[in-house]
């Protein structure tokens, strides 16, 4: 079990650097309407995305024959994923040297919970850099040979560290009420202001990372 966490937590970690959910969830917890239920709605979009990725990285790993004890699925699905990462990385990198501001999310004060919970759904679904980082370490978990309850204890770590960016805002805010805003705001500025050079140095380092995860299944 100590191997697959050594493997899957740094991923979440990874997946869970997502500027962009946090700032549409401040947006969204400081409407007049309903806005903790809004936040929670728009969190479950995001669960659902994630859950479809899962099933699918899953189905990859235990359905195609991808773990059957052999290291090479495994290490290609990590290949490619870190391949991925650096073009992403490289396309931060030119959105930096542009400079210009990030459009501010746009708020919309009605409180029709479908279309917050679409608006949650299509931002996991367009955050790529946390996507790529999620499908391997779901593979890994589904092709391990660590037992089920290693398994389910790694996927629910996962999970819940990848799904932070969305659920933190409001639970927070639930918990604390108004004196949770302040913090969160200033987080959110530090990511938005540095929104690039981040999304940039985590593709670099995770690019890396799954690299040397992919060398090591091989060797």
């Amino acid at each position: 079990m100590g191997h697959l966490l050594g493997i899957v937590l740094p991923l979440a970690l990874g997946a869970a650097l997502t500027p962009t959910i946090v700032a549409v969830q401040l947006v969204t917890l400081t409407a007049p309407t309903a806005p903790l239920r809004r936040a929670w709605t728009l969190a479950a979009g995001c669960g659902v995305v994630l859950l479809g990725e899962s099933a699918l990285a899953l189905a990859l790993a235990g359905g195609t024959g991808w773990s059957d004890g052999s290291s090479e699925p495994g290490a290609v699905v990590k290949l490619v994923a870190a391949g991925l990462l650096v073009v992403l990385g490289v396309r931060e990198l030119r959105k930096r040297h542009r400079g210009g501001q990030a459009a501010p999310p746009r708020r919309n004060d009605e409180p029709r919970l479908a279309r917050t919970f679409a608006i949650g759904a299509a931002l996991m679904a367009t955050n790529f850099s946390s996507l790529i980082l999620y499908f391997p370490a779901v593979h890994e978990i589904g092709s391990s040979d660590a037992g089920v309850t290693a398994q389910l204890v790694a996927f629910a770590l996962l999970f819940a560290i990848t799904m932070l960016p969305a659920v933190g805002p409001p639970l927070l805010v639930g918990l604390l009420g108004e004196r949770a805003r302040p913090p969160l705001e200033r987080l959110n500025r530090v990511f938005t202001e540095h929104r690039h050079t981040i999304g940039a140095a985590v593709c670099f380092i995770f690019a890396a990372l799954l690299t040397v995860f992919a060398l090591n299944a091989l060797s």
